[in-house]
């Protein structure tokens, strides 16, 4: 009853979180406000730092632990959810907040409150894009029957179709820069084709001026 942690001690985060010290800052804030209101109780001053801050450590430790995982999981609950993030809150700011880094560094937030609207947010998201699947995939599938009646095929074979030609428009986008002449991959490779004799024959082509040998003589043309 008479012994507590703080800081680092009960709440451990990431260094690039930024709030070790603020959060061990906030605990000495908050013991030094229960031992003034528990009149230099010490018994009652723990209990009183525990109730308040055992939450906030809670909170804390487990959206650290969530946004620095291992793996493809690590890319699933930290790297998704920033990008997430960052497109709904640009879209719609008065509905979708911050990312959580963000949101921890705000003033006049907790962190339990910071966790309850990033799940509020996180589960509006997954509505929105649940539905915008569910939309694509439906608007993709009348398109497949209205073209297979109106050409007299079966659906599949629509279907089939139309992946090919997105894999094909696909192909010959990654492929363009290669072939179309003026683009810089298509130059260079235009320019390497034929046989290099000498460094002039090859520098020339790419833009540099050829320098003349200032000790050969000048040659003359007769008209």
């Amino acid at each position: 009853d008479r012994t507590l942690i703080l800081g680092d001690c009960a709440h451990t985060v990431k260094p690039y979180f930024g709030l070790g010290a603020n959060s061990a800052l906030e605990d000495v804030g908050c013991l030094s406000d229960a031992i003034d209101a528990n009149q230099d109780d010490l018994t009652g001053a723990v209990h009183q730092f525990s109730k308040e801050r055992s939450g906030e450590a809670k909170a804390l430790v487990r959206v650290s632990r969530e946004l620095d995982r291992p793996g493809a999981l690590g890319f699933v609950t930290f790297i998704l959810p920033l990008i997430l993030d960052s497109i709904f809150h640009g879209m719609l700011p008065k509905l979708f907040d911050t990312n959580m880094i963000a949101m921890l560094q705000r003033e006049g937030i907790t962190f339990q409150q910071a966790a309850r609207r990033k799940r509020h947010d996180r589960i509006a998201q997954i509505t929105v894009l649940g539905s915008g699947l569910t939309g694509v995939v439906m608007g993709a599938k009348f398109l497949v029957r209205l073209l297979a009646k109106a050409t007299g095929r079966r659906s599949s074979t629509i279907f089939g179709g139309l992946v090919g030609l997105l894999a094909i428009g696909n192909l010959m986008k990654r492929l363009a820069p290669f072939l179309i002449p003026g683009l810089a991959p298509a130059d260079v490779l235009a320019k390497t084709k034929g046989k290099v004799t000498s460094n002039d024959t090859f520098l020339t082509p790419l833009g540099m001026k050829e320098e003349s040998d200032p000790n050969q003589a000048p040659t003359q043309t007769s008209a």
